[in-house]
């Protein structure tokens, strides 16, 4: 028995280099197949401040998703460029299926088409599932002059108007809301971006900017009579604002745009945690309570296989690109 020390040192490095190379071998489904390791939290990162609509859904789906899951469920915001930071932090992240994302409009379907990303949104993301729908709510100031859209496109087009609006930052679906409205309607109107939906609302209710297309977080504002709801952005009347109508009804005829949230993981974590994810999240927002909680800020529960949303997103790409074209908006 040779018991010369280095030696045995020497054997025993061999031992576990062999091992770590024997599990490297394993395929990802394999590696995956005890996900989630419980001692590991999962992440959740939302690229807006907390108040906003996707953080709203974060706070809800965290605590059911993580008896689903076993696991410890977290929420991280990363605020700033209208969602980008965030969305190019989790591209760069580990695709092992502890780091999520709150997939927005702004950076998955707009940004693409208005500069070079250091992402791809078709292929540094594995898409788990659409979570929910929504109208945007076409809201001003209770200190803005005009009780409907008629008297707000009226106001626009009157000479020497100036009306600003603001929306939760460029690219953000709110900003494409609001370009919509002036390519169907025929006014101008000057965006004023913000760090999120949040202070874009503040500023509002405080009648620094007279309206916004926000998502509905601005819900429980507009309840409050803090903000006035002039129209939702769909093309059939939100059961949630039942009384509210569409853009279309309003003078629009045509105007139709939903906003969506939903779930990405970066590209290459292992199909068996998308497809335990995708599982895990079918359930949660099945859960009455969950439905209620979000309901009550404005926004629809839903839920899709992996591929569903995949294309969604690349409809909605391809969608807001035409726009973008038309009413020359630029990345600024």
């Amino acid at each position: 028995m040779n018991t010369n020390p280095f030696v045995a040192r020497r054997a025993g490095m061999v031992a576990l280099a062999c091992t770590l190379l024997a599990y490297a071998t394993i395929p990802l489904g394999a590696q995956a197949a005890g996900y989630p390791d419980p001692g590991r939290p999962v992440r959740i990162v939302v690229g807006f401040p907390p108040g906003g609509g996707a953080d709203l859904l974060a706070r809800v789906i965290a605590p059911p998703l993580s008896q689903k899951l076993h696991d410890n469920v977290i929420i991280e915001n990363r605020p700033g460029a209208g969602g980008l930071l965030a969305t190019e932090y989790v591209a760069k992240g580990q695709a092992d299926g502890y780091t999520l994302y709150i997939a927005t409009p702004g950076s998955f379907t707009i940004w693409p088409n208005l500069k070079k990303l250091n992402y791809d949104p078709a292929k540094d993301f594995a898409p788990i599932s659409n979570l929910v729908t929504m109208p945007n709510l076409l809201v001003t100031s209770p200190k803005a002059p005009y009780k409907n859209v008629k008297e707000l496109i009226a106001a626009a087009k009157a000479p020497g108007a100036h009306i600003n609006y603001a929306s939760g930052g460029v690219a953000t679906i709110g900003q494409i809301a609001a370009e919509q409205f002036k390519l169907m309607a025929g006014i101008q109107m000057t965006h004023v971006p913000y760090k999120g939906t949040t202070p874009a609302i503040n500023d509002v209710m405080a009648g620094l900017v007279p309206l916004t297309f926000s998502d509905p977080s601005a819900k429980t504002f507009v309840d409050a009579g803090r903000l006035k709801l002039l129209a939702v952005t769909t093309i059939k009347r939100s059961k949630l604002f039942p009384d509210t109508p569409t853009m279309s009804e309003a003078g629009v005829p045509g105007y139709d745009l939903m906003n969506w949230y939903g779930m990405v993981a970066p590209a290459a974590t292992p199909p068996e945690a998308i497809k335990k994810l995708n599982a895990a999240l079918v359930e949660v927002m099945a859960e009455p309570d969950v439905q209620k909680k979000l309901s009550a800020g404005g926004m629809e529960a839903t839920s899709t296989t992996p591929a569903a949303f995949g294309q969604l997103m690349a409809r909605e790409r391809a969608k807001w690109d035409a726009l973008a074209k038309k009413t020359g908006m630029k990345a600024e």
